[in-house]
């Protein structure tokens, strides 16, 4: 290799190092806050703020407790990729530049300083920058030049403008998890990659599917040991697992494919390999990626092969083609009948060892892709046990989980036990239930630690592809006055069905706590199902208009409501008379049916109470094990028995005659109620059926015949078959083959509408593919109805989010503004936030957007509620907020009463509501919210308008106080630096050290960098001096705007009208929300950002109303803005002037605004600088919180000291007690996330070195080991059985011949330049004179002699010989 090439490479690692260690500078206090303010404005755009109330007092000046949130996802850089890699990419890369050169006639560049660029590639080294090459060479004398030079071109490594595309499409990582490594050693072993490494020169696996594979390849050579319970002496052994959490377009099946070639090319399993999925339908896709990285082993199928196993003896598949090969089976094959030991028995086939040797030392690979269908360990399912089994009875075997949501909560986690976070493998934890305690015990933030971990030990990828270029909007639809009557009037009938159901208990003497369950069960899910009714009109409408625009519409669901439409159609049957032998599909219906309606009638009639209760039989205790004890035992036994079989063969009791007719006149009354129809019969109906592509696994439908006139009709199964919807015994086949079918017309255009629900949200593509006829159309992702489960949420939303699209789509979730459907929404916000905290380590990354402003069901909701429940448990009632008038005079209705008495009368409303519906007492967010939704509109509006103002009152207090935890933060100051770091504890399971860093914090701003904030945000406006003085004379100093109920303070310097702690404090305010006439955002409360000389910008908000009534403004930021521009029209600088004052650069001309103002308010920039300058200390001074705080991480492995961490922080605050965590980046560009600990606190500091010191002793013992086995080295043979292309029929007699290219035409191997080289070799294709003679002679006789052949024509026909 070239020394030109060597040191390239070497560049390439000393970048790789870089970022992961982390990205670049920190930029000065000016930008860092303007950054935080553009964050803190942007977050108010569309949404409700939730900071609206008063915090509670603190210091003015005190050093806050937070950060700013950190940005959700970063573009991917790969960090884990061998040299070997690294070399030939570079390799292909540089042959690329060279061939392109050449034939463009480029000479004298050298990669190593030159640009060669084209549309889609660019040189690594960026050449505008003059100190690059300095910088690299600099790399390899001094670390301080080596960290910075690696940073500078970190951020162009495998981005979506560098040398190398980390992938097909850009893909990215969530910001948190991008600030660690994968792996702990970094760059992982060549021999990792060397079975793979010809697919990544050829491009078959992109570098980061590559990393991926190496990854998982590291892994499974680690082995981990302990003692067997019960027999000491004997020892213990099971190999690390791995887990791809890659999210939808990454390729998981390819990485998949890839892992499984490099086990077949070293033998492992003896060429005996499982892969576990979802669908049956899958293998075809699992063949197709194993053929695309070039194995080429048979793909068996389970159904088929097991099949046999089962009828021919055990012994069948141990040679022949069965023998080998990759066996495929689904997760309802798995837990049928006994298939798993049929399973064990093919795996480990062919060895003369007992079967439970053979079991104990079987190293194949076992793949269990869409892993979440063992999560449910909990709840004891059949699915869950026997992936648990079958990792525990082949205890080597090569384990890889595959799931995007894998892990939506900690509890689903509980199959992954090859991980290595518990159990043998970790005896810190010896059993699942405790690191499940640990865990929950800590929040969200101890799952994004663990997410960290998972990553740093080379345990777990996640990447998805980059959400740039999709948008995501929160649409809430405000109900109609139709559909406002349509809800109360159901209201209506919940409560007199809830009054007829209490009189009947009475009469039938039942105490009805099951009935009751029912009831409120059966009512939460029809105002769910009235909520996704609600919306029909704004999505339809808003479709149509995307539709019109030339876009195409997803619209997700989860349920179809064919189960409630199957009552209906039952009774439907009943009425004409004929039963089941109805065939419904030839009846004429007056309209589409209501699902609503149906669950309403389905209650009554299953659940009603008509008659007395039967006679409850008597408990038979069991027979003991050895026998009666006497012979009474015996007769009580036997008298028990019979009571209880007499009372079984009792008639049931008749029916009370006025219960029955009391339940048949609210039958009778549902049919008044006008309810809306099935949501998902009314979308096909308004858009058309052939224009809809539904991909559900319902049986039928209503579809229109005429005008007036709608048929019920199934939608697979034929017509045959009467009423009672008896479909055939591959009923899920069939569905799935009209999915498909559906599927195909969506994307060649012909339906531009699709609708899909749960059982259509796994495996179905409806991106914009740039292969498919509808490509140029953008998609529009309307959620119309939220699941139960995230995970079920986000694998919806990636079925139009995926690699190869030409756009990137739209989502929008579709919420009313009732209070009742936040039940629905904090439930997956909730689980939102835990998926994306377990799988891609950022409670905010499962689908790129923050939803934590629909998680009231909180420690702060329940808190909150109770508030809630306090100030209405009695009249008068009492405002439970700070903020509550306001929400009284919007709702009040009385117009005769003052403005106190009318408040006073609608709390009397909201007391009221709650007893209606039964509310009082414990405060359990989620009955509240169930319950709330039986409410007529209105007031259910005012008791959820009136429960989220306290909840924001408890949030701001929160916040204040250092209590709330939200996202992890990123800790923003002028000046970072590290102080130190110290080894303080080894994990012993995996050798990671946890270390205690400390960090120097300077959070001081200074007056030049507030005056340069506000010059910079006037550049960003597009309204000119005039016009802000136009409106400044429109509105005088603190006027209330028009049509709001506050006073907005001005953004501009104010010092406070007293004095604290001896002095007046200075500080500078900016709107949180600009306030502009006809902005769409109004901020009730005025929300200013407080910034500070001492302490920075303020993390807690202050209100206009607080700002105006302690300080004075000094100078507003219009009056400083207006002078600056006056001064330079003043001045009238000539052209020379202004030449010489743009060569003088941004610095310059920045220093010269900022005296500007420092002339004119002299005043003002005393101030700040002596605030400023006092405060440069660790303690207070002169009356000034101090500037400089040391601040102290925890890093490296921090799970198996949890317990230590939590005992130390128990005596302390509760902002210390919180144990957040935190992200910073220092000034040399280095970033590093921990746990947040008060290092300042010596006592805090002894106690967890104390606490670690006992638990360390109580683990003594349980110490388990692990081995790192050698890689196993290449088998020749394997490798050429496995990648050889097999014989078929077809192949041999028909494809090969029609296909065989001509012999004096060399094969190319695809490499990185094969598109320069066929560019190169175009000109091949023209004909040579003989050529030309030869097609001459071609005469048409010949060409019908000359027929394909095949296998019917090669045998059918006699030959002669």
């Amino acid at each position: 290799m070239s020394s030109s090439s060597s040191e390239a490479i070497a560049r390439l690692h000393a970048m790789m190092a870089a970022a992961r260690s982390g990205g670049g500078n920190n930029g000065h206090a000016a930008a860092a806050f303007a950054a935080g303010t553009a964050s803190a404005t942007a977050s108010t755009s569309g949404t409700k703020n939730n900071d609206t109330t008063t915090p509670v007092a603190v210091a003015e000046d005190a050093i806050q407790d937070g950060g700013n949130a950190i940005d959700t996802f970063s573009s991917y850089v790969p960090t884990a990729l061998p040299h070997s890699i690294l070399k030939a990419l570079f390799d292909a890369h540089h042959s690329t530049t060279k061939s392109t050169q050449l034939a463009h006639n480029v000479h004298d560049m050298n990669i190593d300083d030159t640009t060669q660029q084209n549309n889609e590639v660019i040189e690594i080294l960026d050449d505008s920058d003059d100190d690059c090459e300095q910088n690299a060479t600099e790399h390899k004398n001094t670390s301080s030049s080596s960290s910075l030079s690696a940073a500078h071109y970190s951020s162009q490594l495998f981005t979506k403008n560098a040398l190398i595309q980390s992938h097909t499409s850009p893909a990215c990582e969530s910001a948190l998890l991008s600030s660690v490594s994968a792996g702990s050693d970094g760059a992982l072993n060549d021999e990792a990659a060397a079975t793979i490494l010809p697919l990544v020169v050829e491009g078959k696996l992109s570098p980061l599917q590559a990393e991926g594979v190496t990854l998982a390849i590291s892994r499974f050579h680690r082995v981990f040991t302990s003692k067997k319970e019960g027999n000491p002496k004997s020892t213990a052994v099971q190999r690390a697992g791995f887990f791809l959490g890659d999210g939808a377009g990454i390729g998981k099946g390819r990485q998949i494919a890839g892992t499984i070639r490099d086990a077949f090319c070293r033998n492992h399993g003896r060429g005996r390999h499982l892969w576990i999925s979802t669908s049956r339908e899958l293998v075809e896709d699992a063949k197709r990626d194993l053929k695309d990285v070039g194995c080429h082993v048979e793909v068996h199928d389970g159904v088929d092969l097991l099949g046999k196993i089962g009828s021919n003896g055990k012994g069948l598949g141990v040679g022949g083609s069965l023998g080998k090969g990759v066996l495929f089976i689904t997760y309802s094959l798995l837990v049928s009948g006994k298939r798993l030991e049929d399973i064990l028995t093919w795996l480990c086939a062919g060895k003369n060892d007992s079967k439970y040797q053979a079991e104990q030392s079987y190293d194949g690979m076992i793949v269990f892709d869409e892993a979440h269908k063992a999560k449910n360990l909990e709840s004891d399912t059949r699915t869950a046990k026997l992936v648990l089994q079958l990792q525990d009875r082949l205890p080597l075997a090569r384990v890889m989980y595959c799931s995007a949501t894998g892990v939506s909560e900690i509890s689903h986690m509980a199959y992954a036990v090859r991980l290595g976070m518990w159990g043998s493998a970790n005896p810190l934890y010896p059993t699942f239930d405790s690191f499940k305690e640990t865990l929950t015990r800590r929040g969200v933030g101890a799952m994004e630690m663990l997410a960290l971990e998972m990553k740093r030990q080379g345990i777990f990828s996640s990447r998805t592809l980059s959400w740039e270029g999709a948008d995501f909007h929160t649409v809430e639809v405000a109900l109609s006055q139709s559909r406002t009557t349509q809800y109360d009037g159901a209201v209506q009938w919940w409560f007199k069905a809830k009054e007829e159901i209490s009189d009947a208990l009475q009469k039938v003497n039942m105490s009805g706590k099951m009935i009751w369950r029912l009831f409120y069960s059966a009512q939460q899910r029809f105002f769910k199902e009235m909520c996704i009714c609600s919306k029909v009109d704004e999505i339809v409408a808003q479709s149509k208009e995307y539709l019109e625009n030339g876009h195409a519409i997803v619209i997700g669901l989860q349920s179809t409501g064919e189960a409630g439409m199957d009552v209906t159609l039952n009774e439907l049957a009943e009425s004409l008379g004929q039963g089941s032998k109805t065939d419904l599909e030839k009846v004429d219906l007056p309209s589409l049916l209501s699902t609503c309606g149906s669950i309403m009638s389905n209650f009554l009639i299953s659940h009603f109470p008509v008659s007395m209760p039967p006679p409850e039989a008597p408990r038979i205790p069991s027979v003991p094990p050895n026998g009666f004890s006497s012979d009474f035992e015996r007769a009580e036994h036997m008298r028990l028995s019979e009571m209880a079989e007499q009372i079984k063969r009792m008639p049931p009791p008749q029916p009370i005659r006025e219960l029955v007719m009391r339940r048949q006149a609210l039958l009778d009354s549902i049919k008044d109620l006008d309810l809306p129809p099935n949501p998902l019969d009314d979308i096909i109906d308004r858009f058309g059926v052939d224009n809809v592509a539904e991909m559900t696994g319902r049986s039928g439908r209503i579809l229109r015949k005429t005008e007036n006139t709608f048929r019920y009709t199934k939608r697979f199964g034929g017509s045959k078959t009467s009423y009672g919807l008896q479909m055939p015994v591959s009923r899920e086949d069939e569905s799935d083959r009209l999915n498909v079918k559906e599927r195909a017309l969506f994307q060649s255009g012909k339906k531009s509408v699709a609708i899909i629900s749960d059982a259509a949200s796994t495996g179905v593509s409806l991106h914009a593919d740039r292969r498919c006829k509808s490509s140029h159309k953008r998609r529009v992702h309307f959620t119309i109805e939220l699941p139960w489960a995230a995970d079920k949420a986000i694998q919806q939303l990636g079925r139009s989010h995926r690699s190869g699209q030409t756009t990137a789509p739209i989502y929008k979730m579709v919420v009313t503004d009732l209070g009742g459907e936040r039940r629905f929404a904090s439930a997956v916000s909730k689980r939102m936030a835990q998926l994306g905290a377990l799988t891609k380590g950022d409670r905010r990354a499962a689908t790129g957007t923050d939803l934590s402003s629909f998680d009231v069901d909180s420690v702060f909701g329940r808190r909150a509620l109770s508030k809630l429940y306090t100030a209405l448990s009695s009249l008068p009632c009492s405002p439970p907020s700070r903020n509550a008038n306001a929400i009284l005079d919007t709702f009040s209705s009385s117009q005769q009463l003052s403005g106190e008495e009318a408040r006073i009368e609608t709390l009397t409303t909201a007391f009221h509501a709650l007893n209606d519906v039964g509310l009082g007492g414990e405060p359990n967010v989620k009955k509240f919210l169930n319950r709330i939704a039986g409410l007529e509109v209105m007031r259910q509006r005012l008791v959820f308008s009136l429960f989220m103002s306290t909840l924001d009152d408890v949030i701001a207090d929160a916040k204040a106080t250092g209590e709330w935890e939200g996202s992890v933060e990123d800790i923003k100051a002028t000046s970072i630096t590290l102080k130190s770091e110290e080894v303080i504890a080894t994990d012993s399971s995996c050798n990671a050290s946890t270390e205690l860093t400390r960090l120097i914090i300077d959070r001081g701003v200074s007056y030049n960098a507030i005056v340069e904030i506000i010059t910079a945000d006037n550049d960003k406006q597009s309204d000119d001096t005039n016009m802000a003085a136009e409106k400044d004379e429109a509105s005088a100093d603190n006027t209330e705007r028009e049509g709001s109920h506050r006073k907005q303070a001005k953004s501009g310097f104010y010092i406070s009208k007293r004095k604290i702690a001896g002095r007046r404090l200075v500080m500078y305010a900016q709107q949180k929300v600009a306030d502009e006439v006809g902005s769409d955002h109004d901020d009730p409360l005025g929300l200013m950002v407080i910034t500070r000389p001492n302490t920075g910008k303020n993390p807690v908000e202050m209100p206009s109303k607080d700002v105006l009534y302690k300080y004075d403004i000094l100078a507003s930021s219009e009056e400083i803005v207006q002078h600056i521009c006056s001064m330079k029209n003043q001045e009238g600088l000539d052209e020379e002037e202004e030449k010489k004052s743009d060569n003088d650069g941004p610095e310059t001309k920045s220093q010269d605004v900022v005296n500007i103002v420092r002339e004119q308010w002299g005043n003002v920039a005393d101030l700040w600088d002596e605030a400023y300058d006092n405060s440069n200390h660790t303690n207070h001074n002169d009356g000034l919180a101090p500037r400089i705080s040391e601040v102290g991480l925890i890093t490296g492995a921090v799970l198996h000291i949890l317990p230590a961490l939590e005992k130390a922080v128990q005596v302390m605050t509760q902002s210390q007690r919180s144990l957040r965590v935190m992200r910073v980046e220092t000034d040399q560009g280095r970033r590093i996330v921990g746990i947040r600990f008060p290092v300042t606190n010596e006592a805090a500091i002894e106690r967890l070195m104390t606490n670690m010191s006992d638990v360390s002793k109580s683990r003594l013992g349980l110490i388990s080991s692990f081995v790192d086995e050698p890689f196993t080295p290449i088998s020749d043979k394997a490798m050429k059985w496995a990648t050889t292309e097999r014989k078929t029929m077809k192949s041999f007699f028909g494809a090969t011949a029609a296909t065989k290219p001509p012999s004096n035409t060399a094969s190319v191997q695809p490499t990185a330049a094969s598109e320069v080289v066929s560019k190169n070799s175009a000109t091949s294709n023209v004909p040579s004179g003989n050529d030309k003679k030869r097609k001459k002679e071609s005469t048409t006789p010949q060409r019908k002699k000359s027929k394909p052949t095949n296998i019917t024509n090669f045998f059918g026909k006699k030959k002669d010989y």
